[in-house]
């Protein structure tokens, strides 16, 4: 891509966060001031007439970015970034000036629109020329999307048959605390990893592949995935629904455990030694994922087909002879 077409896209970048940020303060400063209005004031009790009206003042907004943004297929991901807000402006005001049996539900709500709002403006912050709609999970996966409606109709089914389940305060705060230390992981590893991190496992080095070890990275070597890991059951414990958060931590730890084993062998064959030795020092926190040293040496005999002047490297001869100190993680691997 050339140096003009580089800049113009930046500039498109820029004036589309810009423009995100205003679109996101009115929306949170005339929400809560209509919430004011209609709770308290008027003291209406109709959820969904309020959420009528909420739905009528972000039209003009939808209207706007669809005529503005005619000529880039970015305006869709605009779009679905406003539907964000508006959830979660809805959602916070229910619980704020409504009383309502259903808050668990409403949280999971906000916690959905905060992950996925974050996601989609890390992806526009540093990989804006590949911004597409999978930039939302919603779009990624099926299984995901099948997961949340399961998820909704197991909570809505055992309020109604088991209302004092969803009474346990201590499980509720749990699952809070949960969600948040989990949004906090991935969050963190969004913004450290900047353009190092990437939705899908990289095949091939990039020339701006760089090993993250700083920041939430010397904490935790893949905090995304601990993150979402700890963030989805979470949310289950919040909501208090047994059987996903069994179902939740079997499938996530599986799903986890595969896709980690896979990409660390990437990870040693793009940097080596290097991440090996960083394997050994940072763990992943969720139990029981590893990779044996067997494969490790596969990959870094493969790593040193591309890199022939580390062949005498003194660590990587006496790893490969296994003559490496035999030290475990510091860390749960």
């Amino acid at each position: 891509m050339d140096e003009f077409r580089l800049l113009e896209l930046k500039e498109y970048r820029d004036r589309i966060i810009k423009k995100h940020i205003i679109f996101i303060t009115l929306s949170f400063c005339i929400s809560l001031l209509f919430a004011i209005i209609y709770f308290l004031i008027l003291k209406y009790k109709n959820s969904f007439l309020f959420l009528f009206i909420l739905i009528l003042f972000h039209t003009p907004m939808y209207i706007y970015v669809l005529i503005s943004e005619t000529k880039h297929k970015k305006k869709y991901q605009f779009c679905m970034g406003i539907t964000l807000v508006l959830i979660l402006c809805y959602s916070s005001s229910i619980i704020l000036f409504k009383k309502t049996k259903f808050y668990h539900i409403l949280l999971y709500l906000i916690t959905l629109c905060i992950y996925h709002y974050t996601e989609f403006f890390s992806e526009l912050l540093f990989h804006f020329k590949d911004l597409q709609k999978d930039a939302f999970l919603i779009y990624q996966n099926k299984n995901w999307v099948f997961s949340t409606l399961s998820s909704f109709l197991e909570y809505f089914i055992e309020i109604f048959l088991f209302p004092k389940l969803k009474d346990i305060k201590i499980l509720f705060i749990l699952g809070l605390i949960m969600t948040i230390v989990g949004q906090y992981f991935r969050v963190s590893a969004l913004f450290t990893g900047k353009s190092n991190f990437t939705h899908k496992i990289q095949l091939t080095k990039r020339k701006t592949h760089v090993l993250v070890k700083h920041g939430i990275y010397s904490i935790c070597r893949h905090p995304s995935y601990f993150g979402f890991f700890l963030w989805s059951v979470g949310i289950e414990v919040m909501c208090i629904n047994p059987l996903c958060i069994i179902g939740f931590t079997y499938i996530l730890f599986n799903f986890f455990k595969n896709r980690i084993e896979v990409e660390e062998k990437y990870l040693i064959r793009f940097f080596g030694m290097e991440y090996i030795k960083y394997k050994r020092e940072v763990g992943v926190l969720i139990p029981f994922i590893n990779i044996n040293k067997e494969v490790e040496k596969q990959n870094l005999k493969l790593y040193l087909e591309d890199h022939e002047d580390e062949t005498n490297n003194e660590d990587i001869v006496n790893f490969l002879n296994d003559k490496t100190e035999k030290t475990g993680n510091k860390k749960n691997e």
